[in-house]
């Protein structure tokens, strides 16, 4: 969807129709030859800088608009027409501290004539105009439909405006959808970035339970087995089994001689 901008040429064939009608009245106010030689001076001054912007000698055309604004600072033709050589000028790729400062001049100039408002209606509603669409081409569609909006006060007629402003409300509602999508989207993948971390988390701190038990388990003693009564029993008789077989086995050995001495000894026998 391409956005309506201001037609040039229409607005450059308002500007000297907007600086006769203001000037035509100005005479009616003006007191002596002195003032009427400003009034001259200024109008050559804004048709001068007319033509060089035709020529989109934008720079050029600057320092004319400003001349007639040091004749008369109160033009409020003069002010939107350098405004918007500024902006000419300033809305190039070149994004230089000089040209952004340029830039800036321009609308703040562009917006001092929007603020005259029905003191200025017509100028006014062209500087409204114009600050919509630079707004809009910076995505800024709150500002563009204000901008549009307050257009439309002042010329209710103004067709592209209104066109305009339905654009930007589109705009913006798709803006809002997309950045509401945007949220949901960093909503749910920190939630589940915090599910993770948990998750690792409880896994660290099983983790550390176990090691902590291996650990532990290392380092204290064996733990001993209970001897079963049943197999005690077993030992014991198993012992008795032995102690009698030695006993009947020294026995035997005394009843056959066995441990005496030679002839000629005391025949003594070998305790145990």
């Amino acid at each position: 969807m391409k956005i309506v901008m201001q037609n040039i040429s229409r607005c450059r064939r308002l500007i000297p129709l907007l600086a006769v009608a203001v000037f035509l009245l100005m005479p009616v106010f003006a007191h002596g030859a002195q003032a009427q030689e400003s009034v001259r001076k200024e109008r050559r001054a804004i048709k001068s800088g007319n033509s060089l912007y035709e020529e989109k000698k934008y720079r050029e055309a600057a320092k004319l608009y400003n001349d007639a604004l040091m004749t008369n600072p109160e033009s409020a033709v003069g002010r939107y027409n350098l405004g918007m050589a500024q902006i000419r000028q300033g809305l190039v790729p070149d994004t230089t501290k000089q040209t952004q400062e340029i830039l800036a001049a321009g609308l703040d100039n562009l917006n001092k004539v929007a603020s005259l408002g029905s003191k200025n209606s017509r100028v006014a509603s062209l500087a409204n105009f114009n600050l919509g669409n630079v707004a809009f081409n910076k995505e800024d569609y709150a500002s563009a439909i204000k901008y549009y909006k307050q257009t439309l006060r002042l010329n209710p007629s103004d067709d592209a405006a209104r066109r305009n402003l339905r654009i930007a409300q589109l705009k913006q509602q798709n803006q809002d959808k997309d950045n509401k999508d945007d949220k949901q989207n960093q909503d749910q993948n920190k939630d589940q970035n915090q599910e993770q971390n948990k998750d690792q988390n409880q896994n660290q701190d099983q983790n550390q339970d176990q090691n902590k038990n291996q650990n532990k388990d290392q380092q204290q003693p064996p733990k001993e087995q209970d001897i079963n009564p049943q197999t005690a029993d077993q030992i014991l008789k198993a012992v008795e089994n032995k102690e009698n077989q030695t006993r009947n086995r020294v026995m035997r050995g005394q009843g056959s001689g066995q441990g005496k001495e030679k002839a000629g000894g005391n025949g003594g026998r070998k305790n145990w």
